[in-house]
């Protein structure tokens, strides 16, 4: 691996959507930390709800816990044989830390988007057919904020605002953004 590229942002900005189109543009390898979270809810046997992923997330996400996340990540990753990885998803300065601690110099992408844009994409998208609300969103922020995903977000070294894109133009912007890094 020559370049990790980690994507940050709130529920619904566009992370996946922008690591997706990274994959298929530059043949990247993709690690989502939601994967990982939802891999543990099935090891643990419980269903996947609202409920359920957030209390797994906020498990990951505490008392040290971190560095699990991280490790498993990595593990993952040290499989694949692509040049560009890109990371979707982490939460932490503490992530970026244990990051750091494997790969020297990792590019973080914000992707930034108004809660009204995020919340009509996050109940247009159905993860849980029923259980997401307006409300719900507004506890995962809150959730994904006391984690510590704002102090990662202000250490991003490019911002796309996507609050207006269509998704033809954020795209775009994407792969614009990566052809000048990569």
């Amino acid at each position: 691996m020559e370049k990790l590229l980690i994507i940050v942002g709130l529920p619904g900005s566009g992370k996946s959507f922008a690591a997706e189109v990274v994959k298929e543009e530059f043949k990247a390898s993709v690690f989502k930390s939601g994967d990982l979270i939802r891999e543990e809810i099935k090891s643990r046997g419980l269903k996947y709800t609202p409920e359920n992923d957030a209390k797994i997330a906020h498990w990951f996400h505490t008392s040290g816990r971190e560095r699990l996340l991280i490790k498993r990540l990595f593990d993952k990753i040290e499989r694949t044989n692509r040049k560009l990885v890109v990371v979707d998803g982490l939460r932490s300065v503490q992530q970026l830390k244990y990051v750091k601690s494997h790969f020297e110099s990792p590019i973080i992408i914000y992707i930034k988007s108004s809660f009204e844009s995020r919340a009509k994409r996050e109940l247009k998208r159905k993860r849980f057919k029923k259980g997401e609300t307006k409300e719900y969103i507004r506890f995962r922020d809150r959730l994904e904020k006391s984690h510590g995903v704002l102090g990662l977000i202000n250490k991003a070294n490019y911002t796309i605002d996507n609050t207006s894109l269509t998704m033809p133009r954020f795209r775009n912007e994407v792969i614009k953004l990566v052809k000048n890094i990569a």
